[in-house]
């Protein structure tokens, strides 16, 4: 840091990291009503690991300090070291919701991550269609749900992994980002100012306040039966998508150019083409500055984020 200004060297030592006290944290998520909740040191895949568990109740959570098989969307592989990220997978049971209502859960998720991060870490998250969270167009969190079959009984596994205190040279592409350094930022950016300096919120808390919110807006879309009305309105608001001129990567290889104008009450990306619009369901968005050139790279760590019916998102995915 020089001048008050952010530089990537004033993040370039790795930090001493430290893991989760397990106990606390389990402690605080069962007075929020999770009441199976596993801490581990290392795992193949948050996801998968309860997906696989089929009895599991409802507001199962799993948390890993490290996963050694991590997959975003597409199957796209990612790691990183070992405490340097919140991961996070957590189990829903929806009763009284179709299945066709499933898909909504990944920008559900989305406000629900965004909102939880602004809370306790501070920073100014947004949204990218249809689920990744950024913070000025750097990727902050990949989410991917998933919608394993469970007899009769709708249920979903919302996993999350938020980059926490990964430095630049740490990152996986230049367009993402981590909260310690989204953390430092706004330390240079208030050198000057009244304000108190923001401090880096500890990993336990953020996880905390996801999963806070996570859980308000997965009992009113249940009791609500999936209606988009209990959570679009709030998208909406976080969206950077809206009113932005997008680059949109279909499925079979085509390209589709337009400006984002809605989401509609199914999730779909709605696209104005110039004097038509257009419904997109699944496809790799990239939001583009004046000239044709990206704002942001749809690359960037995604940990664990994806979603069709076996994998809720697709339909409105995600890196």
């Amino acid at each position: 840091m020089s001048n008050g200004q952010y530089t990537p060297e004033s993040a370039a030592a790795t930090p001493a990291r430290a893991p989760l006290d397990a106990a606390r944290l389990t402690a605080r998520l069962r007075t929020l009503g999770y009441a199976d909740v596993d801490v581990v040191r290392v795992t193949g895949s948050t996801n998968s690991d309860l997906c696989n568990r089929t009895e599991a109740p409802n507001g199962t959570v799993l948390i890993a300090e490290e996963q050694s098989q991590g997959r975003g969307r597409l199957n796209r592989a990612w790691s990183a070291p070992a405490f340097s990220q919140v991961i996070v997978s957590a189990s829903f049971l929806l009763p009284g919701v179709p299945s066709n209502r499933l898909g909504l859960v990944s920008l559900l998720a989305g406000v629900s991550i965004a909102e939880g991060l602004r809370k306790s870490a501070g920073v100014e998250a947004t949204l990218k269609w249809p689920n990744d969270v950024l913070v000025d167009a750097r990727k902050l969190v990949g989410i991917l749900v998933e919608a394993p079959h469970v007899g009769d009984v709708s249920r979903v596994v919302v996993g999350f992994g938020v980059n926490y205190d990964l430095t630049t040279s740490e990152l996986p592409v230049p367009h993402a980002t981590s909260v310690a350094l989204e953390t430092t930022r706004s330390q240079a950016a208030g050198v000057n100012s009244e304000e108190p300096a923001p401090e880096l919120a500890s990993r336990e808390d953020i996880i905390v306040a996801i999963l806070l919110r996570l859980q308000e807006d997965m009992e009113r879309f249940r009791t609500m039966g999936g209606a988009p009305q209990t959570f679009l309105s709030r998208y909406k608001k976080l969206s950077t998508t809206l009113g932005t001129t997008v680059k949109v990567m279909l499925p079979g290889d085509s390209v589709m150019e337009g400006t984002a104008v809605d989401i509609a009450e199914d999730g779909q990306l709605i696209v104005d083409t110039g004097g038509s619009r257009t419904s997109v369901s699944a496809g790799d968005v990239v939001h583009l500055r004046p000239g044709g050139a990206t704002s942001d790279n749809h690359y960037a760590n995604s940990p664990e984020n994806s979603a069709n019916t076996n994998e809720t998102q697709g339909e409105a995915g995600r890196d």
